[in-house]
């Protein structure tokens, strides 16, 4: 990216985080809520993108998109600090923890296939 266009895209970021972070608290506590929902449900796999949709669809049909926004941003960032944390206690790096699953996510496609 060359430096003008990186410059932009920070001055962007840092408009939207002033601009979401009114809906950070309430993103956290949904966030908190789905991912309560949603883990433990190792028998049935495909429930989880089902129940993590439907949060989503109803903050956005509820909120509007800046929440959305808002959840979505929280969502990646606790995955962010869940790999870092996995990879911490494992002795990996994130690096590795992101490969595993993205290999295992190549191996399901292959195996359906």
């Amino acid at each position: 990216m060359d430096p003008f266009a990186r410059r932009k895209m920070i001055a962007q970021v840092q408009v939207e985080q002033r601009r979401l972070l009114p809906e950070h608290e309430e993103a956290t506590r949904t966030t908190i809520e789905m991912l309560r929902t949603s883990t433990g449900h190792d028998d049935d796999a495909r429930l989880v993108p089902c129940l993590n949709l439907a949060y989503l669809l109803g903050v956005k049909n509820t909120y509007g998109d800046d929440r959305l926004m808002a959840l979505a941003l929280s969502v990646a960032n606790w995955a962010t600090t869940a790999v870092n944390d996995l990879a911490r206690h494992t002795g990996r790096s994130p690096q590795q923890i992101i490969d595993q699953y993205e290999t295992d996510i190549i191996a399901d496609r292959e195996d359906l296939g």
